[in-house]
């Protein structure tokens, strides 16, 4: 066992927080339909067994829900804007049910961002939610909106945060355009056939501002903008500096010719799939050089079997990539990540991507059987998330944290209601032993998860001595 010093700095504050998501993709428009399906959804909203999720990233389908191109159903969607451009907003039923449990479990308060993969199928050029069909090693990515549609896409989006807001949930982002750097395409297959993986758009830097003019023309100033909902910028599929993709997209839409744009937006929205520490140190270098007044949202992430900057690739590779990665090891790297991006980033929300997966790999919080719907399993990652996601609440502030042991991640936050929450994740081999002196006369309470405990309450009472934190756990300490 190793001792360690942790010293915290309550005068030195950061971002104010707003909480902690995930994906409803793919599998709400299953789920909501289960008999069980409060079961599920407690795991990942619910504040007594599950983990307090308080932001919910609802799909809004681009209607392939016929088309076959899209290998596994569950990856297409049902949709509101139909292939008439009629509306039909009972569409979607089981998703929209499966919405409703979550505002239940979380509360009235829960934070609800509406995404789209691809626009409507009835505004796309080629009519399909997917762009145009490539062969394999293709990159001769095109967009599959003209600018003409650009306005009733606008239309879409609104109409759909004014439906949401009118049934009483809370709206706070409308993000229009999802990694937009990417193909999106569909591709032959050997026999000529033809598949596409999921949703998607491609747009241009130039395409993606143009679209996004025409989201804050709809938006700003509206009675959907005055209840809370703003249009989110884009959500880039990789973090990284100056010399970046990411970069380029972002000085395009925020040039000074584009000054509407800039003066609208607040925040920047990224995934930060395959970014190494590295290039995540040098996004945030970038955005506090370039863009000092923006937020950071990290809104999307899973352990992809081919990131090797994951802190799990060794051992999803011993799989070929074909596992769950259900064991703590999986769970402490991804507490990892998520101290590293809160505080390098200073990130105000932190969103895992599927909060329910089907299929084996490390994409889900919770794993399901379709043919045995009462089988439901918990990963590790969804309870060291819950580490997180149940003690920091919605407008905490992060405060300086430091421990004098490198393996030992941690950070701290202290909630609106004066409680403060120091988190460890220990990923190594090594036990340690940490101190929290200067809190020696408060009441505590600790969390724990390892390979054996699930978030469990391990103590209670003052601090009488050092707090464990072993080998492969995530241990959270709620200082009263």
């Amino acid at each position: 066992m190793k001792n360690c010093k942790t010293v915290i700095d309550l005068n030195k504050t950061y971002q104010t927080f707003n909480g902690f998501g995930a994906s409803a993709c793919w599998l709400s428009q299953e789920i909501g339909g289960w008999k069980n399906a409060k079961d599920i959804l407690s795991l990942l909203y619910g504040k007594e067994n599950g983990i307090g999720l308080n932001i919910y990233r609802y799909n809004l389908g681009a209607e392939s829900k016929n088309d076959s191109t899209i290998f596994g159903i569950t990856r297409r969607t049902d949709g509101f804007m139909k292939k008439d451009k009629s509306y039909d907003f009972t569409a979607d039923k089981n998703a929209q049910h499966a919405l409703k449990i979550a505002k239940e479990l979380a509360g009235n308060d829960l934070r609800v961002t509406l995404f789209c993969n691809s626009p409507p199928t009835a505004l796309t050029i080629n009519g399909k939610a997917y762009c145009n069909v490539l062969k394999k090693g293709d990159r001769n990515y095109t967009t599959n909106i003209s600018k003409e549609s650009y306005a009733e896409f606008a239309d879409f989006c609104y109409n759909s945060a004014e439906y949401f807001l009118n049934k009483g949930y809370r709206i706070t982002d409308l993000s229009p355009v999802n990694e937009p750097q990417w193909g999106w395409n569909a591709w032959y297959n050997d026999d000529e056939s033809i598949s596409a993986k999921q949703e998607g758009c491609y747009y241009t830097e130039e395409e993606t501002a143009a679209l996004l003019k025409e989201m804050v023309k709809r938006f700003k100033g509206s009675e959907v903008d005055k209840r809370g909902c703003k249009v989110s910028m884009f959500e880039s599929g990789r973090a990284g500096g100056k010399t970046s993709q990411n970069a380029k997209y972002l000085d395009c839409i925020l040039s000074k010719e584009n000054a509407d744009l800039r003066d609208y937006f607040e925040s920047i929205s990224i995934h930060s799939y395959w970014a190494s520490e590295k290039e995540k140190k040098e996004a945030a270098e970038y955005f506090a050089e370039k863009y000092p007044d923006f937020t950071i949202a990290c809104t999307e992430y899973c352990q992809m079997a081919n990131d090797e900057n994951s802190g799990v690739f060794e051992l999803s590779k011993k799989e070929n990539g074909h596992t769950n990665g259900l064991s703590i090891e999986y769970g402490t790297a991804l507490a990892d990540t998520i101290i590293f991006e809160l505080k390098t980033f200073n990130a105000t929300e932190w969103d895992w991507w599927l909060a329910c997966s089907f299929g084996l790999y490390p994409d889900g919080l919770v794993y399901l059987n379709p043919d045995d719907r009462t089988e439901i399993t918990a990963s590790k990652r969804l309870w060291c998330m819950g580490n997180f996601s149940k003690f920091i609440d919605e407008g905490a502030k992060r405060i300086e944290c430091t421990c004098d042991a490198e393996q030992l991640k941690c950070c701290a936050f202290k909630n609106p209601d004066e409680s403060i929450v120091v988190i460890y994740s220990n990923s190594s081999g090594q036990n340690f032993k940490t101190g929290l002196s200067e809190f020696n006369s408060n009441d505590v309470e600790i969390y724990t998860t390892n390979s054996v405990y699930d978030l469990k309450n391990t103590y209670s009472g003052k601090i009488t001595d050092k707090i464990n934190i072993q080998s492969q756990s995530v241990v959270t300490v709620i200082i009263k």
